[in-house]
């Protein structure tokens, strides 16, 4: 299969699997995982008097910030924050705080932890941290934290007391941390330091469900960009190809004339060695066109093929050997055939293929006269073809690098050909979303495979 469509499905695919991500946060939602307070609570009043309906959570923040109420609710603290820390990467954190009213002048705070300051004892040992007011307004670590302020000059809210958990992957890693801060009563105990470590786990999924969507987007958006790369690579190739039919062609086309025209002209007055050398001249440059011919043929599949069309295959093959009967004759040929489905294909390209595989079975024949097989059998959603003939074989360690540009496994001398015509066999069944390949021993004739499947009928050029 190409580059190009091996993207494209990998980018159908992760659409899929995003889409399916986004029925399981639903669906986590729906069934109110997060709820773990005595009283079920549909409805929140938030503390900018919004009111939140937990079922109608339309993005992740939103759902950290229920999450993050829940918490202070459920623990009973008049300060909270929960942090969403992808592999413990501040910079790609998304953070959400939930202040009761006694902080409401601090709702405006808009400095985020940056994973330094006492946040990094978390990020750090990837455990649970309690202090008391005393203990973490004499913290080392805290000070560079407390004097943070806004733009305004808004200090953070003051922190009477401090416990956070982290949230972890199951495979260790961090991918949140939750606070607490300024209990409603007393300081915060071993068991509120247990039902925190709860809680988080109970919010891991969500954790994990957006993990898994970063994750899949970044790849979505790289294939994307890949995707683009390779369109631009293909209009390249098709600039490519104009100037390989023109630009290119014309200088071989001249030197060639006038190279036949000095051996015309000066047959008489030349040596042997002389006209050997215009000899020489005048094949190197015609191969050279065959060349340019043949590469400008590899490069138009992709971007000159016909739409995927019903076909009659039979008929297809019939032009085929039609194309190939002088061939056929002066070889002694035998050609046996099954019978060829009707299936949506570019017609002109699968006449090519063909012509491809059994013009080199007539090319690579042995001693004996060729003898050539043509099948077709239908599986659960391709068509399997195959080309088989008694030739010459080809060494299994070949069987790749024979499908590749200008790879020939023999000299120039012996077999016409330009080392192309593979490769274009390769280009047109990828093009139809199928495969190709070889089965052979050296010496004991070769089978060509490639599949098609059965349901192009809508896809066009």
């Amino acid at each position: 299969m190409s580059t190009q469509q091996d993207l494209q499905q990998e980018v159908d695919h992760l659409t899929a699997e995003l889409a399916e991500r986004d029925k399981e946060l639903a669906a986590l939602r729906d069934q109110d995982h997060l709820d773990v307070s005595a009283d079920r609570l549909p409805i929140i009043r938030l503390e900018n008097q919004e009111v939140f309906n937990t079922y109608a959570a339309e993005s992740f923040e939103d759902t950290l910030r229920v999450m993050a109420f829940r918490a202070r609710q459920m623990l009973g603290a008049h300060q909270s924050a929960i942090s969403y820390v992808p592999d413990g990467d501040f910079k790609a954190a998304v953070h959400a705080v939930s202040l009761s009213d006694k902080y409401a002048r601090y709702r405006a705070y808009d400095v985020m932890p940056t994973g330094e300051g006492i946040w990094g004892l978390i990020v750090m040992h990837h455990r649970p941290v309690r202090m008391t007011e005393e203990a973490l307004y004499s913290h080392p670590q805290f000070k560079n934290f407390s004097g943070l302020k806004t733009v305004e000059g808004l200090e953070h809210p003051p922190m009477p007391g401090w416990l956070a958990v982290p949230v972890l992957r199951k495979g260790g890693g961090l991918i949140g941390v939750i606070q607490l801060s300024d209990k409603f009563e007393g300081e915060f105990t071993d068991d509120d330091q247990e039902q925190l470590t709860k809680l988080a786990t109970l919010y891991t999924p969500i954790f994990e469900l957006q993990y898994v969507n970063d994750g899949l987007q970044r790849q979505a958006a790289s294939l994307t960009q890949a995707t683009l790369e390779l369109q631009r690579s293909n209009a390249e190739l098709e600039q490519f190809a104009y100037v390989a039919s023109h630009d290119l062609q014309e200088p071989l086309r001249m030197v060639t004339s006038y190279l036949q025209l000095l051996e015309r002209r000066y047959k008489d007055k030349l040596d042997q060695d002389a006209e050997e050398f215009i000899g020489f001249a005048v094949d190197g440059a015609s191969r050279m066109q065959t060349l340019i011919q043949d590469l400008l043929t590899y490069s138009r599949v992709g971007t000159r093929g016909a739409a995927f069309e019903p076909t009659d295959c039979d008929e297809v093959l019939s032009r085929v050997l039609t194309n190939l009967e002088v061939a056929i004759e002066e070889s002694g040929t035998e050609i046996t055939c099954g019978t060829l489905p009707n299936i949506a294909v570019d017609a002109s390209q699968l006449s090519q293929l063909l012509q491809n595989l059994i013009g080199n079975a007539i090319k690579f024949r042995g001693d004996n006269p060729p003898r050539i097989q043509i099948e077709a059998q239908r599986r659960d959603e391709d068509w399997l073809f195959s080309v088989s003939d008694n030739g010459i074989g080809i060494d299994p360690r070949h069987g790749e690098r024979i499908f590749q540009v200008f790879q020939r496994l023999h000299g120039i001398g012996r077999y016409q050909g330009t080392g192309i015509g593979l490769a274009v066999c390769k280009k047109i069944a990828e093009r139809h979303q199928g495969q190709i390949w070889v089965e052979s021993e050296e010496g004991a004739g070769a089978t060509f495979y490639f599949t098609i499947p059965n349901h192009l009928a809508a896809v066009s050029a």
